[in-house]
């Protein structure tokens, strides 16, 4: 029996040999405690609106699962793109992470996460495009590819930058297996925006950002519980190891014939399915049961709840969840755990 993490690996590796199902998130460890996440994150707070580091307002009302930019005509940080150089002040991730002494609890985490056999899982939230977003909402960003592309080509590459240095302090201070990074780039059923915008805006940017880490050796996991069909082979290109957030409305079969292992589809078990208060237990299980049998024998899948991150909004469903792909994992491979 391979342990947790060096199932992990097996699964990763286009000819690998895993000897079961990989347990959604259980054998990875996120590490939240950096000083990076403290300066761009640090300031949600549950039951409050406030203003993170860039000027965006973020809401939090009391009884929701998670925080959000809230952004209007009024409160955008960039009503106008063409004037970003005089508006933005660019976050100084290099100073925030300048005090060794910051860094010691999440390299205590990520320490402890390999003596206890899991890998060491570091986090940047709000991708190029969110943080594009983030900045002036979803209507002027689509807009500005296709009215101002001289001003958001510029744009881009600054938030790209920016997220190439946070990447480099993650990976040169922290040293994580592997980076967990956001960036949603579609709905359900589509790309926000054609695949050609997407490959001349966003795409260059995570060449370089993800380039960094892999030259280093970390891993990428990339969170996006999206439709994102026509640029898997792009995905595969930028050196993500794992596309997480793989929504059931993708043909995840058909893109596992496609990949060949190439890169773990991570997901397809449908939050809109199983994550509601009081769901029935049978619900939860079945559906987990039903994504486990139709992608478990494609290889290069791990099961698991669309979110970002390891959880569910409702009680029961993620000790649901993971309680049945271990019985998956025991009737069809004769191992649990």
């Amino acid at each position: 029996m391979l342990t947790a993490k060096q199932n992990v690996l097996e699964t990763l590796k286009p000819d690998g040999k895993p000897d079961r199902l990989v347990n959604g998130f259980v054998p990875f460890v996120p590490i939240m405690s950096d000083p990076i996440y403290a300066l761009l994150r640090g300031n949600r707070v549950k039951g409050k609106t406030t203003k993170d580091v860039w000027g965006t307002e973020i809401a939090w009302p009391e009884g929701q699962h998670a925080a959000m930019p809230h952004v209007t005509n009024e409160n955008k940080v960039l009503k106008d793109i063409t004037k970003w150089r005089e508006i933005l002040k660019i976050p100084d991730v290099a100073g925030a992470g300048k005090d060794p002494a910051k860094w010691e609890t999440a390299k205590s985490a990520a320490a402890a996460a390999g003596q206890n056999d899991k890998l060491s899982m570091g986090f940047m939230g709000t991708g190029v495009f969110e943080q594009l977003h983030f900045l002036m909402g979803f209507e002027d960003t689509l807009m500005n590819f296709l009215i101002e592309p001289e001003a958001m080509h510029e744009l881009v590459e600054m938030v790209g930058e920016f997220r190439l240095a946070y990447i480099k302090e993650l990976v040169d201070k922290l040293k994580p297996d592997i980076i967990l990074s956001h960036d949603d780039w579609g709905s359900k059923k589509s790309l926000f925006m054609s695949p050609e915008v997407w490959r001349e805006f966003i795409k260059p940017q995570y060449v370089k950002i993800y380039g960094y880490a892999k030259a280093h050796g970390v891993m990428i996991m990339h969170h996006a519980d999206s439709f994102l069909e026509p640029i898997v082979d792009d995905m595969v290109e930028l050196g993500v190891d794992i596309w997480q957030g793989t929504l059931p409305q993708n043909d995840i079969v058909g893109l596992q014939k496609q990949l060949k292992g190439r890169m773990v589809l991570m997901g397809g078990v449908d939050a809109a399915i199983v994550d509601w208060p009081n769901t029935p237990e049978a619900v939860i299980r079945t559906e987990v049961r039903r994504a486990c049998e139709t992608y478990g024998p494609g290889g290069g899948f791990i099961p698991c709840l669309t979110y970002g991150g390891p959880g569910a909004i409702y009680p029961n469903v993620e000790e649901t969840i993971i309680d049945e792909i271990d019985k998956y994992n025991k009737d069809v491979y004769g191992i649990s755990g």
